[in-house]
Parts: C-alpha cells; sequence; structure tokens
C-alpha cells in the first residue's frame, strides 16, 4: 500500500489534501488533513448546522518561545494501517527538530473523539516543551452564546450551548485532566482567541468565559535528547454536562488501549461482512474498496439519512462558485446509488435503515422529494424526478436480492406505489419523456440520463407490483416505461450521428437535439434501462471515450466537452475538462457488463487501478482531478466516487466468477457447484471422472 506525503509547499507538484482521511462511528464524524488538523466535526447528525468547528483543530508546540502549529513546516506520512478508520501519521520537522506521531479514531461505541500525539526530541539538549491543543465549537446556531470552563470534577474543560455539551480532556504520565488550559471569549469571528499567548508560551486566563468560546488545553512535556513522550486528548459529547461527564468517566475507566482495541475489532469485524474474493485484482484497488466500504458507512446517520457530500471548499482554487459548498443533505440521486453499493457489497441492513428513512418521509409527504434531511424532512432543492426514481429501483433491487416481504410490503405502499404514479403522470406531454435538470444541474430541459434513471425506477416498480399481487399497477408502470423507451429512440436517438443526443429542447414545433457529448450519456444501460449490448449504447459509450477522454498522463472522463468548472486548457483538443472519478467509472461499467471472455473484463481493471492510483490520504476520491497535475480539485471524499468504485467491484468480481465457467458442468467458477455435481455423480456413476 502507498503512503502519502506531504510537505511544505507545492513545489515538485506537492500540495496540501484538505481532507486526507475521515474517522467516525455512526454518530460522529470528523475529517482531518495531512497534518492532523481537524477540518469538520458532526455531531450527531451529518447534515449542515451540526458542523461544530468554526476553525479547524490544530495542533502545536509550545518551545523556544513560541507557539509553533504542526502545520507545512512538518514533513507528513500517512501510515499504511488497515481498514479500520484508525489513522496513523508521522510528522518530522527537521527546522524544530522534532519527531510527532498522531494516531487519531473515534470509538465504536462512545461518542468520544481521540487523538494520540506522540513527540521525540531530536535536538541533541532537553527541552521543556508543551503540546496544546486548539478548539473552537460553535454548538449552537445564531449569535454565540456559548460557555468555556475549567470543570472540577472530570478536570477537563467543558464547552456548552444550548442541549449540546463538549468535554475535552487530556491523559499523559501523571494521569488524567487538563494541567494547563487557557480560555478565550472573541469579539468576532476574525479576533485572536485563545492562540494568542501573552508572552509566547504563558498559558494563562480565566476559568470560566462567555459568548464565542474557544479554548487551547496543554501539557508539559519534558524531554531529554531523544527521549519521546505521549499525550492523549479526547473530546466526548452530550446532550447534559452529566451525559458528557458520565461518557468522559467511561472512556478513562476503560482506558485508551481497551477504547483502541475495540474500536479496531469493531471495524474489522465490519470489513469483513463486505470482503469477497478478489483474485483479479491488485491489492491497492481491494484496499480502496474496503476503505470506501468504510466511508460510504461513515456518510450513514444513525436514522439511515446518506449525506451527500461533507461542507467547506477545496484546496484548490478554481472550483466552481457553490460547487464546493452545497448543502450536506440526504440526496436521493447520490443516497440511492451508495445504499446499492452497500447492498451489493452484503451490508443489507444499511439499505433497510436507508429505504426505511425515505419511507418515513414519502409517508409524511405522499411521495419521495428530491433530497431530505436527517429528520425526513424536504430540502429547497429543485424538484428531480431521478432522485425518487433511483430509490424505487435501490428498493426494488432490494427485494429481489433478500426478498424479505415484510420489510418490502411497507416501502412499496408508502414509498414505491405513490412515487411511480407521480413518475408516470409527470411526464413531458410532447416528448412523453421526464423533464429535469441536466446531471450538472446547469441546464433544464429533457435529458437521456434522466429518462434512463425513471425508466429504471418504474420497471424497478413495476417488479415489486408484480411481485406482491398488483396487477394494475404492474401494467400502468410497466406501459410507461415502455413508452419512454419508445420517447428515446424518437427523440433522443440521432441515426445521423449513430448514437443519442444528451438532451433534446423545444424549438418552435419541433425538438433541437443538443449535440454536445456529455459524460452523463454513460449511464444509457446502467440501470437495467436499456441493454448494455444494444448497438446504440455501445456507440454512444464508444463516442463518449473518443471525445470525452483526457488524453494527458493523467487520463478520466471528463464530465462534458468543453466543460467551463476551473478550466485550465479545455480549449486543447486532449483536455475537454476536469477528469470526473465517477464518470470514469461509468465506463468501467460498460466495459464489465458487455465482456464476454476473462480478456474483455482487461480495460475495466485498468480503470480500476487508475481509481487506485489518483486515490489521496486514507484513500480518499475526490469527485474530479487536475488534467494536467492530477491533484485533488474537488471536495473530497467524494460519496457518489466511493459509491461507484464499490459497486463496480462488486460488478467485475461477479463478472468474472461468471466467465470462468467450469468446462464441464458450466458452472460459475468459485460457486461449489461444480464440486458438488462430481461428488453426486461419484454416488450415482462409479468410475466418473472428478473436476481437478
Amino acid at each position: 500500500m502507498r503512503r502519502v506525503t506531504s510537505g511544505s509547499g507545492r513545489e515538485a507538484g506537492r500540495h496540501t489534501l484538505a481532507r486526507a482521511f475521515v474517522v467516525g462511528n455512526g454518530s460522529v464524524l470528523a475529517t482531518a488533513d495531512l497534518h492532523g488538523s481537524l477540518r469538520e466535526l458532526y455531531v450527531p447528525s451529518i447534515a449542515p448546522g451540526h458542523q461544530l468547528f468554526r476553525r479547524p483543530a490544530r495542533i502545536g508546540l509550545l518551545l523556544d518561545g513560541s507557539l509553533r502549529w504542526i502545520d507545512d513546516a512538518f514533513e507528513s506520512r500517512l501510515g499504511e494501517g488497515g481498514d479500520a478508520p484508525v489513522i496513523d501519521l508521522a510528522l518530522v520537522s527537521t527546522e524544530l527538530e522534532v519527531e510527532i506521531w498522531q494516531e487519531t479514531y473515534v470509538d465504536a461505541l462512545l461518542d468520544a473523539l481521540v487523538r494520540r500525539v506522540q513527540v521525540t526530541n531530536r535536538a541533541s539538549h532537553t527541552r521543556d516543551l508543551r503540546v496544546v491543543f486548539h478548539h473552537d465549537l460553535a454548538l449552537a446556531p445564531g449569535e454565540p452564546r456559548e460557555t468555556a470552563l475549567r470543570d472540577a470534577e472530570s478536570r477537563g474543560l467543558v464547552h456548552h450551548a444550548g442541549r449540546r455539551v463538549a468535554l475535552i480532556n487530556l491523559e499523559t504520565a501523571d494521569g488524567t485532566g487538563v494541567p494547563v488550559a487557557r480560555l478565550s471569549a472573541r469579539e468576532n469571528d476574525g479576533a485572536p482567541g485563545a492562540e494568542d499567548i501573552p508572552g509566547g508560551v504563558r498559558l494563562e486566563g480565566p476559568d470560566e468565559v462567555h459568548g464565542r468560546c474557544d479554548s487551547l488545553a496543554g501539557a508539559p512535556l519534558p524531554l531529554a535528547p531523544g527521549a519521546s513522550g505521549l499525550v492523549t486528548v479526547w473530546i466526548v459529547f452530550g446532550s447534559s454536562l452529566r451525559e458528557a461527564r458520565k461518557r468522559d468517566a467511561a472512556l478513562r475507566r476503560a482506558g485508551i488501549p481497551a477504547s483502541l482495541a475495540r474500536t479496531r475489532g469493531h471495524w474489522n469485524l465490519w470489513v469483513s461482512q463486505g470482503s469477497r474474493d478478489l483474485p483479479d485484482l491488485p491489492e491497492d484497488v481491494q484496499t480502496l474498496y474496503h476503505r470506501s466500504l468504510v466511508l460510504l458507512r461513515l456518510h450513514q446517520e444513525p436514522g439511515g439519512a446518506i449525506g451527500t457530500r461533507l461542507e467547506g471548499a477545496s484546496d484548490e482554487a478554481g472550483v466552481a462558485a457553490g460547487a464546493a459548498g452545497a448543502p450536506r443533505w440526504c440526496r436521493h440521486r447520490d443516497a440511492a446509488i451508495a445504499a446499492d453499493a452497500l447492498g451489493r457489497a452484503g451490508y443489507h441492513g444499511a439499505v433497510r435503515r436507508y429505504l426505511e428513512h425515505a419511507t418515513r418521509a414519502a409517508r409524511e409527504l405522499g411521495s419521495l422529494p428530491t433530497a431530505i434531511d436527517g429528520d425526513g424532512a424536504p430540502v429547497g432543492l429543485t424538484d428531480d424526478p431521478a432522485g425518487p426514481a433511483l430509490v424505487l429501483w435501490a428498493a426494488a433491487r432490494h427485494f429481489e436480492r433478500e426478498r424479505d416481504v415484510e420489510f418490502a410490503a411497507p416501502v412499496f405502499r408508502d414509498a414505491v406505489r405513490p412515487t411511480a404514479d407521480l413518475l408516470a403522470s409527470s411526464l413531458d406531454p410532447g416528448t412523453a419523456l421526464p423533464a429535469s435538470s441536466d446531471l450538472w444541474e446547469e441546464r433544464a430541459g429533457i435529458h437521456a440520463w434522466t429518462a434512463a434513471v425513471v425508466r429504471a425506477g418504474l420497471l424497478g416498480a413495476a417488479r415489486m407490483a408484480a411481485a406482491f399481487g398488483d396487477a394494475p399497477h404492474a401494467r400502468a408502470w410497466a406501459g410507461a416505461a415502455d413508452g419512454i423507451a419508445r420517447a428515446m429512440a424518437r427523440h433522443l436517438y440521432r441515426p445521423e450521428w449513430g448514437r443519442f443526443a444528451v438532451s433534446t429542447a423545444r424549438a418552435g414545433r419541433t425538438h433541437r437535439a443538443d449535440p454536445r457529448l456529455d459524460a452523463s450519456l454513460l449511464w444509457l444501460g446502467l440501470l437495467g434501462d436499456l441493454e448494455p449490448e444494444d448497438v446504440r449504447v455501445r456507440a454512444t459509450v464508444d463516442a463518449v471515450k473518443e471525445s470525452l477522454w483526457v488524453r494527458t498522463g493523467v487520463g478520466g472522463i471528463a464530465r462534458y466537452e468543453r466543460d467551463p468548472v476551473g478550466s485550465v486548457g479545455t480549449d486543447l483538443p486532449e483536455v475537454p475538462g476536469r477528469p470526473s472519478v465517477a464518470a470514469t467509472l461509468w465506463l468501467a461499467q460498460h466495459g464489465i457488463r458487455t465482456a464476454r471472455r476473462v480478456q474483455d473484463l482487461d480495460p475495466a481493471r485498468t480503470l480500476l487501478l487508475w481509481c487506485a492510483a489518483r486515490a489521496e490520504g486514507w484513500d480518499v476520491l475526490p469527485e474530479s482531478l487536475h488534467p494536467y497535475r492530477g491533484a485533488t480539485t474537488s471536495p473530497a471524499p467524494s460519496l457518489e466516487a466511493h459509491a461507484w468504485l464499490v459497486a463496480t467491484v462488486v460488478d467485475y468480481a461477479e463478472r468474472l466468477r461468471h466467465l470462468r465457467r467450469c468446462e464441464r458442468c458450466g458452472a460459475p467458477a468459485g460457486t461449489g457447484r461444480e464440486k458438488r455435481a462430481a461428488s453426486v455423480g461419484d454416488l450415482l456413476a462409479p468410475g466418473l471422472v472428478a473436476h481437478p
């Protein structure tokens, strides 16, 4: 497994990754960069308004008369680690003559974020340094009315506002508690806070402050030459001070080694549930697959909602305005893909929780909205038929995998039936196709990708209706789906181009097809809407690959021709736009679905390797890449990219298994059926040669 290094600037192609890793337990989620600064902290819901950091939570050293933050002055290296979200970082500063090892995780059972920091003195003299942890927590919305204080009972620091409490505590060789601290109340977000230490090294100040509060928690760490010292800091959360103290006491009683062991054990068991035989894929791809599973799980809230993306901007300038800071709602167009990927990997409980959450929302609203928050309430996004249609598609696939009738019956009644009725009745009267924005939310109209998704959703709903004996709805929805297929052939397929058009728009009394090539055309044939082997689909896929492949050393599929988002040489024919990780995986999906021999899977395998090579930090996949440097240029991790990565690996493994059939009985290799057939034959027909 590769290691990721970050240095003191952007020389030699190096850059700072905004989010190098994510840790969490399903209730608490935090992101951090390659220097261990926590960028975001979500408690107890991974949704807008629950991001608790006003500023990144940094780690600093008080030495040589000044406060030095662990930042770009340190060379950092991410440890190889395992598949559990327990992250190791090694940092070295030749200037300060110190080495630092960090370990970050969220306790699997307690809502506790833990960071362990070990400092080694590489100077030739003894140093009386201090390790400090800065926290600026926005615990309640609106104008800050917070309180920060020293807590005598726990000997830690408490931040509280409203019904949210955070308790910060330390552990050193001398025991538990915060030996030195500084509390501050700032006038505004731009004013200096607790990190503005008088005299450079003196941690002093009041024991209690009110308003816009932040704090420094520190511990002395005298070190002889070559000696090391360990400081552990944690934050526990509760709805009251009593609850936070109880969780702090539980963590101290168990001890950090036991907390770490149970957290590793929990995640190792969880990952093993989705493990599968991947003999044909390199180790890097297998590691990316397992870590993608964990990242998808960390995006799911306790109530079942799957958040679309984390808030905040990328570290790379030039990202489209508004794209990086989009709210992190449960957007069904992404969440349904993620839920289906988890289900296909074996995590059926995650799919059930997501479908239950969507069904509760549909029951309250009458049908599925485009996006919902953690409580199931609709959010202010433009109506988009693709999102609800994908929920129907995912629900049908889950039912066909599990056949859990008692679970599926209320999902069908409260979510599938009203939503399918709405989709079938809301088609554009002029084209019999669904109207929506394009996949990139830039143009309104009649789009091929939306038509494919709605058709797939209606077909899934029709299959569920037939299974539950609802023949009238089954016929109606299947008929609507067939009507969409005919309308796509009439309005979107262009014989003169030999492919489908990305969209069509009204031009007077007729409709004019858009000649641009767009990666969203790769959705055709991915969801059961059309056959991947359809010559029209294959010609469209070939045209997209030819026109949108980025012909630099980076590679990948761009969103569409002359994509203006963060344009870097998009006027050049070899660079149609920035490479999109998800779009590149859609191309791999087509290669898998049309493979007829084992060697036909080689292009898809190459694209999976491409993704593994583009992952950064703890195998974090971004939405897009710089077309020349290959650096992350968008929010990361991308839920969409990781969901399609999991789906593609599962498809690859299943397709490979079916192509490697037993020459004698025709059963897929690895099923055990061929061996069972031989053993039965041995009993019935002596002399039958067993399979090797």
